[in-house]
């Protein structure tokens, strides 16, 4: 994206008159719950029925919300929630999911449906702080504990999930998909005899689950009986236990439903991160059309995010070959050479991509982080910049857009461009979170926006104690040489960072801690390590272990 720079004049009256009016608007605003403006996502991609239900129920969604105000408000945003994580909008549904919570601390649904749409995004150390603030709030809700061992288990801590399941089957006795699921995690811990209790009983409860054979093959393999192995996996097939989730049941299974061609499911699926059912539609599609370039160009991503090089390669290039100048072939050809380590020639087509469609968001994402990973940090900032403009409500955009300027060696171009957005969205937290981060590192801020960065930090520490706004509360505090206060604040975060099973964040809020107690201000609104300065590189999902194999499906 090309657009103009947004700067704010650092010596006019228009100046100070957006440092008095964040000052006087912003601080009553954080008395209240602090609400993300809602997105309005493009639907243009959306089958037209599906399409036209969703723009209905936004417009319900805005015409009535003027009117409400807590619980009430928080269930409209709620409902909103429920449709665009239907259609596969999860960084919407996730806004609107945190606005209700804020609306509506004490009830534990938000939290729980938070974690659900975080899980579909794969962002489990989330998911599993707010199932931790669920749980708190609603102990009896079932599978609350049941998606936190889940999440526990693919974060790695498999032995606190066992620990914490086995008190779950002691007061839920009648549930196969607990058994299921504590089967599966002892498989892994290679505990054979129990994992083949576990799982009996498991097929005692519930016969028709006959997916969890295999598993009991498997165990007795482990034991070394390889007849009764041999038995049991004759009676493997696919069907899984079920847990009955009426709140999930209810978000996805009411309202706008999937729709349109199969090309239009896949992408719907993919959205809700259902890899192999939206492959399974692609194959449909490519048999009626097998020149299809869309279909061929989802396909490749599908399959390069399963660790199917060979095949992905080959349905990108015939994607390309169909059609040379296709924007999601060329996309779709960077990606998978991404994935198989080649950042050179991903680099080549996803430039071909953004060139064919500079609206195309992920190209322009892509882009960005290819060049940080280079070192190319200001052009990298133009890419993250022109995502800003065609996702505006994106905060990770923006937050990626102030790293490269930092790196870039451009941090008042960053503060700028903060506090441009802050003025048109003063009671958007993560918004203040950044300025807060800016503010308290950047050699060019003023005196003024040091001592504002930190009312702010106190006042979103106060709402939401998470990690990220301990972290950014102990740089503000740094900031005003309170650096014993800062170890504190500090000490929090990486607490929280390691309650959650976070340990590479642990260990980079460790290292800033090393610089509060040498008395030092950090340079850069996060470590230096942290994945806004150094993009991860695409890699496969990695083929999923026994115990962090879905234990159940939820219905």
């Amino acid at each position: 994206m090309t657009i103009p720079k947004l700067t704010i004049p650092t010596s006019s009256l228009f100046c100070c008159a957006v440092y008095v009016m964040l000052a006087l608007s912003a601080a009553p605003a954080l008395a209240d719950a602090l609400v993300k403006p809602l997105p309005t996502p493009e639907v243009a991609k959306l089958p037209a029925d599906v399409a036209k239900d969703v723009v209905a129920a936004r417009t319900e969604f805005d015409k009535i919300r003027v009117g409400l105000v807590g619980d009430e408000l928080a269930q409209a945003y709620a409902r909103m929630g429920a449709v665009y994580a239907r259609v596969g909008f999860n960084d919407a549904a996730a806004v609107a999911f945190y606005d209700a919570e804020q609306l509506s601390p004490k009830d534990s649904r938000w939290p729980y449906l938070r974690g659900v749409i975080a899980r579909a995004q794969k962002r489990d150390a989330e998911a599993r702080a707010d199932y931790d603030a669920a749980l708190a709030l609603d102990p009896n809700y079932l599978p609350i504990r049941y998606r936190l061992v889940e999440t526990m288990v693919d974060l790695g801590d498999v032995e606190g999930a066992h620990k914490l399941l086995l008190t779950v089957v002691a007061e839920h006795k009648d549930q196969a998909a607990l058994f299921a699921m504590l089967g599966r995690i002892e498989l892994h811990q290679k505990r054979y005899a129990d994992a083949i209790a576990s799982l009996t009983a498991a097929l005692k409860l519930e016969p028709q689950a006959n997916a969890l054979y295999k598993d009991l093959a498997d165990a007795y393999t482990g034991q070394g009986n390889a007849q009764q192995a041999k038995d049991a996996l004759a009676s493997a097939g696919s069907n899984e236990p079920s847990i009955a989730d009426p709140l999930v049941t209810g978000m996805y299974l009411s309202g706008p439903q999937l729709g349109g061609t199969p090309l239009e499911r896949a992408r719907q699926l993919l959205a809700r991160d259902q890899l192999a059912p939206a492959r399974a539609e692609l194959a449909d599609a490519l048999r009626d059309q097998a020149d299809d370039v869309d279909a061929l160009a989802l396909a490749a991503r599908i399959d390069a995010l399963a660790g199917k090089r060979s095949l992905a390669q080959d349905e990108a290039a015939h994607a390309i070959k169909v059609k040379p100048d296709s924007a999601a072939a060329n996309l779709s050809q960077g990606m998978v050479y991404e994935f198989a380590g080649d950042e050179a020639n991903a680099y080549t087509y996803y430039q071909r991509a953004a060139r064919a469609d500079p609206k195309l968001g992920d190209a322009q994402l892509l882009l960005g982080n290819a060049l940080m990973r280079s070192a190319r940090y200001a052009d990298a900032a133009e890419h993250y910049r022109q995502l800003t403009t065609i996702a505006p409500d994106n905060i990770d955009a923006m937050a990626r857009l102030v790293a490269a300027l930092v790196a870039a060696g451009r941090c008042g171009d960053g503060l700028a461009q903060i506090n441009d957005q802050l003025a048109k969205r003063a009671q958007d937290g993560n918004l203040m979170q950044i300025f807060v981060r800016l503010a308290s590192t950047c050699a060019a801020a003023k005196p003024q926006e040091r001592s504002m960065a930190l009312d702010y930090a106190k006042a979103l520490y106060q709402q939401r104690p998470n990690a990220a706004d301990s972290a950014a509360l102990a740089l503000a505090f740094a900031a005003q040489g309170k650096f014993d206060d800062a170890q504190k604040s500090q000490a929090e975060a990486i607490y929280e960072a390691v309650r959650v099973g976070d340990t590479s964040l642990a260990d980079m809020y460790r290292s800033t801690m090393r610089q509060y107690a040498a008395k030092q201000v950090p340079d850069r609104p996060w470590p230096a390590e942290h994945p806004f300065f150094k993009p991860a590189r695409l890699t496969p999902l990695p083929a999923p272990a026994a115990a962090s194999q879905p234990a159940a499906k939820s219905n």
